[in-house]
């Protein structure tokens, strides 16, 4: 191998070496190391993301030397070293995308393709920080990257991982990495190889080295040969470098250098031998005296200032040794020169472009007038193709220079980027098509390696701009003429055509180093010969050297297209294909995140991701294969993309509306759940014998109406059914699920009545049902943060609310759930049938029923979920129908859940798992039903004697866990399960276990007791006995006293033992005793009136009772209570009459009547005299005691009539031949004046009573036109019909008034009642009277008598001795004595 001399002498001859492998001599082989090789095992093709390097200024801090290490041994002989071809590592057969020539999609569209190529030397894989640059050479096939001391080429097309590549140690290499790196290019191939050339350029020192051949290095034996010259570049100034070097074969080379200079390079003399010349371009103007490049130089010396040169190209090589170079510099000044062969050069154009391209940058595109001109930039431009179709780009019909320039105008945070269509002539600078780059506005990176690039690869339709980090694809293609097209021409705006960005990594530290064009059909790059090598492109491409991540192609596929009406775009749906398909590659150098000039809508995203994720579930992406081996395989692929598609969502931060974000969900449900259903299916598949494999799967796909499932083409090979339907119909998975109980129904109405058969198909159809359902929640409650519904609140896999706005979930449709619950509840019924008994020819096969008795939990937990879903969402929506539905399906549900779990718990024998569930979904009643029924079960198991001390001690354990899990339900549940255990113990009569068996649950007995009235009899005795709580007793038993109570004898006593319990809560005082605020009345007034209608129906039951003593039963009393006491007069009327009948059956029945109730009994039916005395009284009692004031006053009006109307007063009213007497007689047996004599008795009609006398004029007309509370929610006909029958009362009524005198007798008797009375009074007064002076009589006789007494007693007491005794007649001796005494 050939290396340049140090000391500037003739550099020695290379060594060639034959394609075999050769025996290294000592240490000094011509090829790497073993250990070398080895080393770069580790990186492959497909896992080539490179370690996080330090960036380069730490680089050097880091190494604290100005010297570059080099890997290479010091004795290693320098030159150009073939590595050797060693076999990479296998790719994995399931790496995406691998193509034929061995390259990885990296991502694709419908417009483009980016692959990784295969062909990398392990050297580049394995330096992944350091600094390097380089360039593709499509012409030749090969690749060439430069370092700081290593110039090395390879095949970049071959389809090896490790390509036979050169190395050639570069002399006198750079001694700092801050150093311009080397420059170099492929020079064509000379007459004796194949291979072609390299010449590599130190930008630093000059130094300029020529292999005339890559390959020419390697000999069969091994002797040095020379094949490489090398020279320096006389004249350079001090700090001046080499920045560019352009090969302009085969008209020679063009360096160009920071100082704004420019040198001509030729590698050969003239007879063609390997030699350097190199000469800088000054002299005069002339085109062809002027010297070689004579007045370029001075040219650009004007306005070119140091490193001013932004480009130099060649345009196409038209003749041999003759080519056009253009020189632009970054300020805008451009020039087109002929070059020849040798030197010679002649300006064909000169303009200063950068006011007149600004002036049409800002016409063209208005919104970039406030953009400075200083802040304009020339970076690169290409030459245009001379004759194109279908292009934006001119045709070159005129001379002159077409070319294509990258330019950006600059503001503070952002560039915006131009593709500027120039024609430079002799005389002027002509502007055409100005192409705004829109997708791309991130500033130059300064510090980058290489600088923006440009390509138009023909046939021109399809550009590319290659940035540090990004290559922008852009559509030149001219769109089909219209008139919007041709005003848009016209003023220089081009319609909006394709346009993407392709981003790398900036986390992975990869950069664009180098870049070349691939193109169909084109001219070469200086390389003329046909070579093995070279690559035919298909379709027009750039290819990028990347540091860190090989060699990529981007190559636009489908260029045609472009020029359509249809033209692609970059949309939504693409990017997310793009993210989801090749975003999760390992280690994919590109970054999918959406650039900010490429933002879509919400919207946008949100019906793109719902479109991709449907063409997914359908297989109709092109990503995926749609003809599996493996269907596992490929759901589990398909369900990997839709977590994915989730993944990137959500890293991408895209405000999804809700709907969405449920319906992206629930396609991967659905995916999720397909996986789950195909491994039960190919499981039982597996299992069943050859002829026998068709199941119900396979009968489930061929029941779907064609509507619901995609059709196979038998033409097209597509036979399986089943696998097809998870191919392409997974989608509509839901219209699968009912079916799977369809199928059982239909089979048996077909004949098929077989148990056996029924019970297997209904296992698969377990299968199907449980692997979908249970999968879609499962997969649900884990991904509900992924798919940004983290603050809904599941409740068991469903939605515990908020169901509004939201589409029906599938999981839950109606033909889901009700069938779901059929199959249920058959599945349960041929359990219970089969299960536990001996096997019978016939019969289902134990395996299959215990399989599917361990699967009826799992399968009532589904049923149960998916109904109450169903259930939620029809009450979460606004039509009737839906609410209807609801209500039919809950109700259905509950029925169905409650035996289903019986059925489990009992027939079945899985009492733990229905109390698993009973608990899981809160269905109480069950819950307290089975958990007691354990809890008694366990309990007597416990005390039964013979147990083993084994089983007893199991017994005791389980009787304590069931205990404490009873317990636990109090904390969990709270007061919805002491209802529900409290109403089961009342329901089975257990009052003592209700009140004695949770003493530590006392706080749940009271509070349930309390809220349920009709547990009234057995809360008070609570509040007693357990809380001590006699007001609240009280309240209890009054509450239920009056409102609830019917019983008579039972409300007398619950209001009595009210009023005592209340007595006994009150406080005590010493001085006032039990304190009751105003003796009670207004606190117990509701009590004492209920007590004192309750004495007066007392009343009214002892006059009917003795007739009806002998009565056998309820009935007969009622009809001998009828006989004896109902009114004849009443058959006109009836009404009346069915009012007397009901409130007679309520009284022999002892039910409590209310006031209206008693007064209609008092006033229609009849009696003795007895009753006929008290009967209107009692009803004028009544009215006192629970009605209102409107009430009272119509119903005495109704009273007195029907006492008025209760005697003939035509009898009455004819005294004719009677005395006064007789006729005052006659007027005090009639009901009214009986009825004024017991109201004046009673005080009735004192001025504090509502009582009072109503006149005959007054009671006509009640209850006429207006009836009591009791009627007001009756139908109107039914109160017409109660108002006639009064208005008969008032016909009665009339005549009396009108014709006997009815008002006159009504005051008599009730002046006569008042005479009477007051006479009762007196002759009581008189009594009184005379039995006071009697009393005060006797009281007097007795005094009288005491004193007598008393005197005698005392004379006896004091007195002496009859003989001795000497009275004085002085009465103040005995007083003395007294006091002496």
């Amino acid at each position: 191998m050939f290396s340049p001399s140090q000391n500037g002498a003739a550099p020695p001859a290379s060594v060639r070496t034959s394609r075999r492998r050769q025996r290294p001599l000592s240490n000094e082989g011509s090829i790497v190391e073993p250990k070398r090789k080895r080393q770069r095992s580790a990186l492959n093709e497909q896992t080539f993301v490179p370690p996080d390097g330090a960036p380069e200024m730490e680089e050097a801090k880091h190494h604290k030397t100005a010297a570059l290490v080099r890997n290479e041994s010091v004795r290693e002989v320098s030159g150009p070293h073939r590595e050797m071809v060693v076999r990479g590592k296998k790719s994995r057969s399931a790496d995406r995308s691998n193509k034929g020539d061995g390259s990885v999609t990296l991502t694709t569209n419908d417009t483009y393709t980016v692959s990784k190529l295969p062909a990398f030397p392990d050297r580049l894989r394995a330096d992944v920080t350091g600094r390097q640059h380089g360039a593709i050479y499509s012409d030749s096939g090969y690749a060439l990257t430069l370092t700081h001391t290593h110039a090395i080429v390879w095949p970049y097309v071959v389809s090896s991982p490790s390509p036979e590549t050169f190395a050639f140690e570069l002399p006198q290499p750079s001694k700092h990495t801050s150093s311009p790196l080397p420059i170099g290019t492929l020079v064509s191939a000379s007459t004796s190889s194949s291979d072609p050339g390299l010449v590599v350029v130190i930008p630093s020192t000059g130094k300029v080295t020529y292999w005339e051949s890559i390959s020419s290095a390697a000999t069969l034996d091994l002797r040095l040969q020379r094949n490489g010259v090398e020279t320096t570049i006389q004249g350079m100034f001090s700090g001046e470098t080499v920045i560019q070097i352009l090969n302009a074969e085969s008209a020679g080379f063009v360096l160009t250098f920071s100082s704004g200079r420019i040198a001509y390079m030729s590698v050969r003399d003239g007879q063609g031998r390997p030699a350097i010349t190199i000469q800088f371009l000054r002299g005069g103007t002339g085109p062809v005296n002027s010297g070689i490049f004579g007045s370029l130089r001075n040219a650009l010396s004007s306005s070119a200032g140091r490193g001013d040169i932004a480009a130099v190209r060649a345009g196409p090589q038209e003749k041999v040794g003759e080519r056009n170079v253009v020189v632009a510099t970054a300020k805008g000044k451009i020039q087109s020169w002929n070059m020849h062969r040798g030197g010679h050069t002649a300006l064909n154009a000169e303009a200063e472009g950068r006011e007149p391209i600004v002036m049409a940058i800002k016409r063209a595109i208005p919104v970039m007038t406030d953009l400075h001109l200083e802040s304009f930039e020339i970076h690169d431009f290409t030459y245009t193709p001379k004759s194109v179709t279908d292009s934006q780009i001119v045709d070159q019909a005129e001379t002159g220079a077409h070319i294509l320039l990258l330019t950006s105008l600059s503001e503070r945070h952002n560039s915006h980027y131009f593709l500027v269509e120039i024609v430079l002539k002799r005389d002027e600078m002509s502007i055409g098509n100005i192409r705004a780059i829109k997708s791309y506005t991130s500033p130059i990176n300064r510090t980058a390696t290489s600088k923006p690039r440009i390509y138009l690869p023909n046939p021109a339709l399809v550009a590319y701009v290659v940035f540090d980090r990004a290559v922008v694809v852009l559509s030149m293609a001219m769109r089909p003429d219209s008139p919007d097209l041709q005003l848009r021409v016209e003023s220089h705006i081009l319609p909006q055509s394709f346009e993407d960005v392709i981003d790398f990594r900036e986390d992975l530290n990869v950069e664009i180093v180098g870049s070349g064009v691939e193109e169909p059909r084109g001219p070469s790059h200086g390389i003329e010969d046909a070579k093995t090598r070279r690559h035919k492109a298909k379709h027009p491409a750039v290819v990028l050297i990347v540091r860190g991540g090989g060699v990529v192609r981007v190559a636009a596929t489908d260029i045609t297209k472009l020029a359509s009406s249809r033209a692609q775009q970059v949309t939504a749906k693409s990017k997310l294909e793009q993210a989801i398909f090749f975003g999760t590659m390992d280690q994919n150098p590109l970054s999918f995140a959406v650039r900010p000039e490429l933002q879509f809508s919400s919207e946008e995203v949100s019906e793109a991701a719902l479109e991709l994720s449907l063409d997914i579930l359908k297989s109709e992406t092109p990503h995926i294969p749609s003809v599996p081996a493996s269907i596992h395989q490929n759901l589990e692929k398909r369900s990997a993309a839709l977590q994915h598609l989730a993944d990137y969502l959500k890293a991408s931060g895209v405000a999804l509306d809700r709907a969405t974000k449920w319906k992206l969900l629930w396609n991967a449900e659905k995916m999720r759940a397909a996986v789950l259903i195909w491994k039960r299916y190919d499981a039982c598949v597996r299992e069943k014998a050859v002829g026998q494999k068709r199941g119900l799967l396979a009968e489930v796909v061929d029941f779907i109406h064609e509507d619901y499932k995609t059709q196979p083409v038998p033409e097209a090979g597509e036979l399986d059914r089943v696998r097809h339907w998870f191919i392409r119909d997974v989608w509509n998975l839901e219209i699968a699920i009912p079916w799977a109980y369809q199928v059982i129904k239909y089979t048996y109405q077909d004949g098929q009545k077989d148990h056996n058969y029924v019970m297997n198909i209904i296992s698969e159809a377990d299968d199907l049902v449980l692997g979908a359902l249970q999968g879609a929640f499962d997969f649900r409650t884990a991904n509900l943060e992924l798919y940004g519904l983290a603050d809904e609140e599941l409740e068991h896999g469903i939605l515990k609310n908020n169901y509004e706005k939201l589409p029906q979930f599938w999981t839950s449709t109606f033909y889901v759930a009700e069938n779901l619950r059929k199959q249920t509840q058959l599945a349960g019924a041929l359990v219970q049938e089969y299960w536990g008994k001996d096997p019978q020819e016939g019969h289902p096969s134990p395996v299959v029923v215990n399989k599917v008795r361990h699967e009826y939990s799992t399968l009532i937990d589904v049923a149960i979920r998916s109904n109450t879903e169903c259930v939620r969402w029809d009450f979460a929506q606004g039509s009737h129908e839906n609410q209807i539905e609801g209500e039919q399906i809950e109700v259905a549900q509950s029925s169905a859940q409650e035996e289903q779990l019986r059925i489990l718990a009992t027939s079945l024998d899985l009492a733990d798992e229905a109390i698993e569930l009973a608990e899981k979904h809160e269905i109480l009643p069950i819950l307290a039903v089975v958990l007691q029924y354990e809890v008694e079960f366990s309990r007597q198991k416990v005390s039964e004697p013979g147990h083993s001390q084994e089983e007893e001690g199991h017994w005791e354990d389980r009787y304590r866990d069931l205990r404490n899990r009873l317990r636990a339900c109090f904390a969990k549940f709270g007061t919805k399960w002491a209802t529900a255990l409290f109403e089961y113990e009342v329901g089975i009569g257990s009052m003592q276990d209700l009140l004695d068996g949770l003493p530590e649950e006392q706080e749940y007995l009271t509070a349930f007791l309390r809220s349920r009235p009709e547990y009234a009899k057995v809360a008070w005795i609570n509040e007693v006995t357990r809380e001590k709580n006699f007001v609240q007793a009280s309240k209890t038993l009054l509450d239920l006293g009056l409102t609830r109570e019917m019983d008579l004898w039972s409300k007398k006593i619950e209001l009595s033992m009210g009023k005592l319990a209340l007595l006994a809560g009150r406080n005590y005082s010493q001085t006032n005793g039990i304190i009751i605020p105003d003796g009670g009345k207004t606190e117990l007034s509701s009590v004492h009136e209920q007590l004192a209608l309750i004495k007066i129906q007392d009343q009214i039951y002892e006059v009917v009772l003795p007739s009806i003593a002998n009565a056998i039963d309820e009935n007969a009393e009622l009809q001998l209570a009828l006989e004896s006491h109902g009114n004849k007069s009443l058959t006109s009327r009836p009404t009346f009459t069915s009012f007397l009948e009901e409130s007679m059956t309520r009284l022999v029945k002892h039910e409590a009547m209310d006031a209206l109730a008693l007064i209609d009994l008092l006033t229609l039916m009849t009696g003795d005299e007895d009753l006929r005395s008290a009967q209107f009284y009692l009803a004028l009692q009544a009215t006192r005691y629970g009605l209102n004031r409107d009430d009272q006053r119509l119903t005495q009006r109704i009273i007195w009539r029907r006492c008025m109307l209760r005697d003939n007063w035509a009898d009455i009213n004819n005294t004719e031949q009677k005395d006064d007497q007789q006729v005052s007689e006659q007027l005090s047996k009639t009901a009214l004046y009986q009825t004024f004599l017991s109201c004046l008795r009673n005080r009735l009609f004192d001025e504090t009573s509502p009582v009072k006398p109503v006149s005959p004029e007054d009671v006509l007309g009640a209850g006429t036109e207006e009836l009591d509370h009791r009627f007001t929610g009756l139908d109107v006909s039914i109160r017409e019909k109660i108002m006639k029958d009064m208005q008969a009362e008032d016909v009665l009524l009339t005549p009396f008034i009108k014709s006997c005198r009815l008002d006159k007798w009504y005051q008599t008797a009730l002046v006569q009642a008042k005479q009477d009375y007051a006479e009762e009074v007196n002759d009581v007064n008189d009594d009184g009277r005379k039995m006071t002076e009697a009393e005060q009589t006797l009281k007097q006789v007795e005094r009288g008598i005491k004193e007598n007494e008393r005197k005698k007693a005392e004379s006896l007491l004091h007195s002496k001795p009859r003989h001795n005794l000497k009275a004085n007649g002085h009465v103040g001796s005995f007083r003395r004595s007294i006091k002496q005494y």
